[in-house]
């Protein structure tokens, strides 16, 4: 089976909606778990978001932003998607520098408060984009060539989504 622009767009949403999907359980953990319970759980997090999700981001702006921008012009405005991507990276930056900071054997109040506020707004934007994302790639895919979209495809095709 060839590799399309859609399929792969769409194999790797769902490699990324499967960590997307743990996070409120992160967030339920938060209420009750130690410190100790909550390192991994929020390492695995942390990792997930900085080494599989925001090269992602960065992939889809430099293979499929600029060619929505050029057939959307004057009839859609990139800047939503734009918003939402920086967004994502302060929200991942929060969330990191958050769960770096835990110490003790419980975390206080304030940071469980901290980490709930910044997870369960990240956690529901990105449920949001991601499906968003998988909208536009047809409408792309539709009006490229055979050649770009094999470009397109390999640019996208990146090595922080591992292909299992």
């Amino acid at each position: 089976m060839t590799t399309t622009l859609p399929r792969v767009t769409h194999e790797h949403h769902e490699r990324l909606m499967r960590h997307v999907e743990a996070m409120p359980e992160v967030g339920t953990l938060l209420l009750t778990a130690s410190t100790a319970e909550l390192r991994p759980r929020l390492d695995e997090l942390a990792g997930f978001l900085n080494e599989l999700l925001l090269p992602h981001l960065e992939a889809a702006e430099r293979a499929i932003h600029p060619e929505l921008e050029r057939m959307l012009q004057n009839r859609h405005s990139m800047a939503p998607l734009r918003r939402e991507h920086d967004e994502i990276r302060r929200l991942v930056a929060d969330l990191t520098r958050l769960a770096a900071g835990l110490e003790g054997t419980r975390p206080t109040v304030g940071q469980v408060v901290a980490l709930r506020r910044t997870l369960y707004p990240l956690y529901a934007l990105l449920e949001v984009h991601l499906a968003e994302e998988e909208l536009y790639v047809p409408i792309v895919d539709h009006e490229l060539s055979e050649e770009a979209a094999t470009v397109m495809t390999a640019a996208l095709d990146h090595a922080g989504i591992p292909t299992a």
